[in-house]
């Protein structure tokens, strides 16, 4: 089980979209519907695709595919993981069906570099959440994300821990998951936190861009931005390097708008997270590796490929996951060379509608 303050979970619930070329060519999309980030579950992602089709039937290229993004922006919006299973389908198809990777068909150049991904530690019972830092720290994290609870002692003890204390400030950062509704009271539980992080990700309720704003004046930790972006209209708040966008491909409805929040982001001089969803399977990491690519590795940190270090069965055949020291070697990683995302789906795990 997963645990943070927002949701726990024990199985994953993901959205698996397969679009076809001339009943041939399989295209293969995925994306983590959460109530509790875009209001959306794997009901209302089936309603936007049944009432949709028609409509997505016609797209045969990138152009067509960009345009419908374009002429369907304000139904994404209210949709995006719906639309980014989709979208991740048909980016796949028309890989295959052009043999080219899904990178060179959007314009992005291939990296050969590589990746390092966070340690992600949820609200477990301490035991757990004791076992789960050694493990991490004897693979060789050195960045590491750590779940509040909302209760003093217990997240001060996760601070003081010598797993923790063993890493440097500037490679931890805090997951609120939206725990408080008022400045005062989240900068005051701030304050008696050991100072042993650098940023906190959603402290206050999605959205609330104004109460966020003023919680930026008064800690000296960055923001970290989650629920609270889900479209770009919903940076037009903030400016400078205190704030950073967690871009996770699912909640902002695929790797165009995902690219699109990250050039605006640029533009404003936010920082960037790459972000990714409890229970990914191997298709939304090749997305967020899509999009690494895109920033040329110049996120502050990125999570997700854990594959099945954490699924008990993965979609991909050859799960794409990270290694031993937290980091995915691009130079290694065989899809990358392959038309489209570059996967093989085992179809036989896959429940049919």
């Amino acid at each position: 089980m997963f645990r943070h303050s927002s949701a726990s979970r024990e199985q994953a619930e993901n959205f698996i979209v397969r679009a076809t070329i001339d009943q041939q060519i399989s295209g293969w999309g995925e994306s983590c519907p959460r109530e509790y980030v875009t209001g959306e579950s794997i009901g209302t992602c089936k309603q936007f695709l049944q009432d949709n089709q028609e409509s997505l039937q016609a797209i045969e290229d990138i152009g067509s595919l960009r345009s419908w993004i374009d002429d369907h922006e304000h139904l994404i919006d209210q949709n995006p993981s719906a639309f980014c299973a989709i979208e991740l389908a048909l980016l796949d198809a028309l890989g295959k069906e052009h043999s080219l990777p899904v990178e060179t068909l959007l314009g992005i150049d291939q990296l050969r570099e590589t990746i390092s991904y966070s340690a992600v530690l949820g609200d477990s019972p301490y035991l757990v959440y004791w076992l789960l830092a050694q493990r991490f720290r004897a693979r060789g994290f050195r960045s590491m994300k750590i779940k509040l609870s909302g209760i003093l002692d217990r997240d001060c003890q996760k601070l003081q821990m010598k797993q923790t204390k063993r890493l440097h400030k500037r490679t931890i950062r805090l997951d609120a998951n939206n725990l408080w509704s008022s400045v005062e009271d989240c900068s005051n539980y701030l304050q008696q936190l050991p100072k042993a992080y650098w940023a906190i990700e959603e402290p206050l309720q999605p959205r609330d861009s104004t109460e966020l704003i003023k919680l930026a004046e008064r800690i000296e930790a960055d923001i970290i931005l989650d629920e609270s972006v889900t479209r770009t209209n919903d940076l037009t708040h903030y400016d400078g390097a205190k704030w950073v966008v967690n871009l996770r491909v699912s909640k902002l409805g695929g790797i165009h708008r995902a690219i699109q929040v990250a050039r605006v982001a640029k533009t404003r001089g936010l920082n960037t997270i790459v972000g990714a969803h409890v229970g990914e399977t191997s298709i939304l990491t090749r997305a967020g590796i899509v999009l690494i690519q895109y920033l040329k590795n110049s996120q502050l940190a990125a999570e997700g490929a854990f594959g099945t270090h954490l699924l008990t069965r993965d979609l991909a055949t050859e799960p794409l996951r990270f290694e031993r020291n937290g980091q995915l070697r691009l130079s290694r990683t065989s899809c990358l060379a392959q038309p489209g995302l570059g996967l093989k789906i085992r179809t036989d795990l896959l429940k049919p509608d």
